[in-house]
C-alpha cells in the first residue's frame, strides 16, 4: 500500500510539472515578455535569445507602431492614441508584442495607458499582450491599441521601440520575431512664449483678440519681416504679414483671418532668421 501511495505521489507532481510546462509552452505569448525585451539599444535584446523564441533570427523592422501624432510634433503633456499591429499570413494566429517609449539611453518618456484588458503596463515604461489579447481565430493578424501622454515640454524627440511575436503553433520556440520602432518629436512651438535670443522680441494685443491683433516690436534696419499665425499642432494658418519693414518701432494692426475658430494660437515673427512667438486666444 505504501509503494503505491508513493508512485502516485510521484505521478501526480509530475503530471503537474508537465502541465504547467505545457501551459508556459503552449501559451508563452499570452504571458507576456519579461520587461526590456523591446530590442531598444538599452535593452539590448528581444525574444530571439536562447531557450524563449530561438528557432529564427530576428526578423526584417515592420511599421507595425502608428499613432495618431500630427507631423508637426507632440504637445506636451498632451494624450495620444498608439496602434501595434502584427501581421503574418499562412496560419499564424498567436501574437505577441512589447513597446517602450524610450530615450536612446533608455530612459522611459511620457506614461503609458491600458484602454482595456488586452494589453498590460510592466515596470512602468513596457506595454505588452495579456491572456486576453494574443490569440485570434478569424485571421492572421491582431492589433492592440493604447494611450500615451506625451512629456512635458523639453524633452522633444521619443522613440518607441518594440518588438513583436507572431507564432502557429504551441511550441514557444517556433515564433517570428520582428521588431518595429515610431519615432514622433515635440512641437517646435511648445511652451514656448518669447523664444530666446531672437533678433527681436514683440508684443501682441489684444489678447484675447477677436477680428485683429496689433504686434509691437523694434528694428535696428530696415528689413523684410514675415508674420505666421500656427495652431496648437503647429499646423500653419496663414502667413499675415511678409514685407520689408523701416528700422526703428513697429506697430501694425493685422486682421485675424476669416472663420479662424475661437481658441489658442501662436504669432510667429521671424526677422533674419530668427524667431519669436507669442501666444493669443482668438475669441
Amino acid at each position: 500500500m505504501k509503494k503505491k501511495t508513493v508512485t502516485g505521489i510521484v505521478f501526480v507532481i509530475l503530471g503537474i510539472s508537465i502541465y504547467f510546462s505545457g501551459i508556459k509552452n503552449s501559451e508563452a505569448y499570452s504571458y507576456g515578455p519579461p520587461a526590456g525585451y523591446t530590442g531598444s539599444p538599452a535593452d539590448g535584446r528581444t525574444c530571439t535569445t536562447s531557450g524563449c523564441h530561438d528557432s529564427y533570427v530576428l526578423q526584417s523592422p515592420k511599421p507595425w507602431i502608428t499613432s495618431n501624432v500630427p507631423l508637426s510634433g507632440y504637445w506636451p503633456d498632451s494624450v495620444y492614441t498608439i496602434t501595434a499591429k502584427a501581421i503574418k499570413g499562412g496560419g499564424f494566429n498567436n501574437f505577441g508584442f512589447e513597446i517602450s517609449p524610450q530615450s536612446v539611453t533608455g530612459t522611459g518618456l511620457g506614461t503609458l495607458i491600458n484602454l482595456n484588458g488586452t494589453t498590460q503596463i510592466v515596470s512602468g515604461k513596457y506595454i505588452e499582450q495579456t491572456i486576453n489579447g494574443y490569440a485570434t481565430t478569424t485571421a492572421d493578424s491582431l492589433v492592440w491599441v493604447f494611450q500615451w501622454k506625451a512629456p512635458p515640454v523639453g524633452t522633444d524627440s521619443v522613440i518607441f521601440y518594440g518588438a513583436f511575436n507572431c507564432g502557429a503553433g504551441k511550441k514557444k520556440s517556433t515564433a517570428w520575431i520582428y521588431p518595429a520602432t515610431l519615432i514622433v518629436h515635440q512641437n517646435k512651438l511648445a511652451g514656448v512664449d518669447n523664444i530666446e535670443n531672437s533678433a527681436t522680441a514683440f508684443t501682441a494685443f489684444p489678447n484675447p483678440a477677436t477680428t485683429f491683433v496689433t504686434i509691437s516690436y523694434k528694428l535696428k534696419m530696415s528689413t523684410d519681416v514675415e508674420v505666421i499665425m500656427y495652431n496648437t499642432e503647429g499646423r500653419k494658418i496663414t502667413s499675415i504679414l511678409n514685407k520689408n519693414v523701416m528700422e526703428g518701432q513697429n506697430l501694425q494692426a493685422i486682421g485675424i483671418p476669416p472663420g479662424t475658430r475661437a481658441g489658442i494660437y501662436f504669432i510667429q515673427l521671424l526677422v533674419n532668421g530668427q524667431s519669436s512667438v507669442q501666444r493669443i486666444v482668438v475669441q
